[in-house]
């Protein structure tokens, strides 16, 4: 169980190329899961028979946070934060790790909403701005 403040060693190039490759085939997965589904659904799906996470491990969780996030920002598509938080989600819980998909919105100054992963509580990817109010945890 790593600690919060623990940090893996950097990935050699050939890891980092199989994570990427993984990153990109989920989401494929993730986006045609999307299409005429509601969330609840969508996400059952994607965790398959993997249920939500037995194991504690930020360190990893937040290592696979990151690397969804810059290597989706570097597609031509849709990579908005309910995708991002899709696909994480999708690649925590078949490591077994914690995660719960938040949903929340906002309607001051404007409406908005937002979608980010937690692990135990602690964001992995960025939860937007305080203003967002909790709406749905998946």
């Amino acid at each position: 169980m790593a600690a919060r403040s623990e940090r893996l060693p950097a990935l050699a190039g050939a890891a980092k190329l199989r994570l990427v490759a993984e990153i990109l085939r989920v989401y494929v997965v993730v986006r045609w899961s999307m299409r005429n589904r509601d969330i609840r659904a969508t996400v059952q799906r994607l965790r398959g028979r993997h249920t939500a996470g037995l194991v504690t491990d930020y360190a990893l969780a937040l290592r696979l946070g990151k690397a969804v996030a810059r290597t989706l920002s570097l597609l031509p598509t849709d990579n908005r934060c309910l995708a991002r938080s899709l696909v994480l989600d999708t690649m925590m819980v078949r490591r077994s790790l914690r995660s719960v998909v938040v949903l929340g919105a906002r309607s001051e100054p404007d409406f908005a909403a937002h979608a980010w992963v937690e692990h135990d509580g602690v964001p992995v990817l960025p939860p937007g701005a305080p203003s967002y109010q909790r709406l749905i945890e998946l």
